[in-house]
């Protein structure tokens, strides 16, 4: 078959999809998710979706006939295992697909709390994808009681919400403030006080040290040496390039996959773009983590 193979059905994988028809590229586009769903945008997750006011069908890119109308063949819920820059091949499920050009546009993937401290127990969440909303979402019942681990914007969202629907919400930052690395401090104190209005029991310069329970969580040890009575767990303490496919094709990889000023890896035709990819910057590599960046880079 050949052509262009995309791997990563994000926002960046399916704005390069589209841009190559509008370019008037009409060789074969294939565009591989791991997910079993149509590309879709993630910034509602963790707000509207999550509060039950955007449905699911409207969290999606496109309906999926139009890619089929633009003659872009996805290839959904089966995640490619191996990329071979010297084959020019990748594996997916049981299948080896030739690419003339490939592109890596993997995204990030959620920094998880390790086994040792619980992070394997029944009850523990992390806020990357559909799946993992769809998961906690039965439990956002009024009343309940929730931890959110991480003062970033995720794990804020994630307590507005459990804030708003009526459960009791703990949220801790081992830092000595919230929004530490991505806010001025004048902006974390607005922020922090609309959601201590709202009840959200902020605890800044604690962290946790392990999540409670047998089999299902119902407790955590902070590291003041409190200990808190919970029914479930949000982790959102960042997220990291996804870079496993290229590292084991033996591509390079610097704070990302390491890119030029046009987006190529180290390998012959092979691209990447998006969360998981740095590029030059002034002398070092800056990698971004933003949807117009995934957008911007994927276009060019």
């Amino acid at each position: 078959m050949g052509g262009i193979v995309i791997v990563g059905a994000g926002q960046a994988g399916a704005a390069l999809a589209e841009r190559l028809r509008t370019e008037g590229y009409t060789g074969p586009v294939t565009l591989i998710g791991d997910e079993p769903v149509p590309p879709y945008e993630r910034p509602p997750l963790s707000k509207a979706y999550l509060l039950g006011e955007q449905a699911k069908e409207r969290l999606f890119l496109r309906p999926e006939a139009i890619y089929a109308d633009k003659d872009i063949t996805l290839r959904l819920g089966t995640p490619v295992t191996s990329v071979d820059p010297e084959r020019k091949t990748v594996a997916i499920g049981d299948d080896m697909l030739p690419y003339d050009q490939l592109a890596l546009v993997t995204g990030s993937v959620p920094i998880r709390l390790p086994d040792a401290v619980g992070g394997g127990l029944e009850g523990v969440f992390t806020v990357r994808t559909l799946a993992d909303i769809d998961a906690m979402q039965p439990r956002f019942r009024k009343g309940a009681r929730v931890l959110v681990v991480g003062g970033g914007y995720i794990g804020l969202e994630a307590a507005a919400v459990a804030a708003k629907l009526g459960l009791n919400v703990t949220l801790v930052e081992m830092a000595d403030r919230i929004l530490g690395r991505v806010a001025a401090p004048e902006t974390a104190d607005v922020i922090r006080a609309a959601h201590e209005s709202h009840g959200v029991d902020i605890r800044e310069g604690v962290g946790l040290d392990g999540v409670l329970g047998d089999e299902k969580v119902t407790g955590a040890r902070l590291s003041d040496g409190s200990e808190l009575d919970v029914d479930f767990v949000i982790v959102g303490i960042g997220i990291r390039p996804d870079t496993r496919l290229a590292e084991a094709a033996g591509i390079a990889c610097d704070n990302g996959i390491a890119v030029d000023e046009l987006g190529r890896t180290s390998a012959p035709d092979v691209w990447a773009a998006g969360d998981c990819a740095s590029f030059p910057y002034k002398g070092g590599r800056l990698r971004l983590e933003s949807v117009q960046n995934a957008i911007d880079q994927a276009e060019a």
